[in-house]
C-alpha cells in the first residue's frame, strides 16, 4: 500500500514521529527541562527550606491570579534545601508550552538531520524554534527585568505577558505547518 504525500493528518504524523523511541526521548527530556525551568522562573520551585512539610489551602484558590497569566498555588512541599509550590494552572500552562516547544524542537532536529523528509530547507527547522524562544522570553524576561533592577515601564512588562498566549498560538501554527510539509515515510529512526 502506497501513501499519497500529505494524505496523513498532521496530528497522526506527530503520533507516528513520536512512536520512534529516540524522538520520544528527546521530546520527553526537553518537556521536563522546559517545565522545570518555567516553574523555577515563576518561583514555584525555589531553593531553601528546612525539614519536611506539606501545607495546603482550599483548592478553589487555584483560580486566583497572581499575575496576568499566573495563578495561586494550592499546596507547598518543603524539603531540606527545596521548596515547591503546587499550582495546577501554572503547571498546566507550563506543560502545554513545554510540550509544544519540545515537539517543535524534535521537528527542527528532524528537518536539520533528515532534510529529505521535509519539503523545506534546513533553515525552516531552525526557524521552527523561534516560537519556543519567544515562549521562554515570555516567562523569563519580566523576572530578568526585576532581577536587574532596570527601570522599565509597566507597558513593557505587559507586552511580555501577552507573549505566553502568542507563543501558544505561534507554536501550534508552526507545528502544523511543519507537519504538513513532513513525509513520515522518509524519516529514519
Amino acid at each position: 500500500m502506497t501513501k499519497v504525500r500529505g494524505a496523513v493528518a498532521p496530528w497522526r504524523k506527530l503520533r507516528m514521529i513520536l512512536s520512534i523511541a529516540a524522538y520520544r526521548r528527546i521530546a520527553l527530556g526537553v518537556t521536563g527541562l522546559y517545565l522545570a525551568l518555567f516553574l523555577i522562573v515563576l518561583q514555584n520551585i525555589s531553593l531553601g527550606g528546612q525539614g519536611f512539610q506539606f501545607l495546603t489551602v482550599e483548592w478553589t484558590r487555584m483560580f486566583h491570579r497572581t499575575g496576568a497569566i499566573t495563578f495561586e498555588p494550592i499546596a507547598m512541599i518543603i524539603l531540606p534545601g527545596l521548596t515547591i509550590l503546587i499550582s495546577p494552572l501554572n503547571i498546566a500552562i507550563g506543560l502545554g508550552l513545554a510540550l509544544l516547544a519540545a515537539v517543535n524542537l524534535v521537528m527542527s532536529f528532524i528537518a536539520f538531520e533528515q532534510p529529505k523528509a521535509c519539503t523545506f530547507n534546513r533553515s525552516g527547522g531552525i526557524l521552527a524554534s523561534v516560537p519556543a524562544l519567544l515562549a521562554g522570553s515570555a516567562c523569563c524576561a519580566p523576572a530578568l527585568v526585576l532581577i536587574l533592577s532596570l527601570q522599565v515601564s509597566s507597558l513593557f512588562i505587559a507586552v511580555f505577558q501577552v507573549l505566553i498566549p502568542a507563543s501558544f498560538i505561534l507554536l501550534l501554527v508552526t507545528l502544523k505547518l511543519i507537519l504538513d510539509r513532513t513525509d513520515v515515510d522518509l524519516i529514519q529512526a
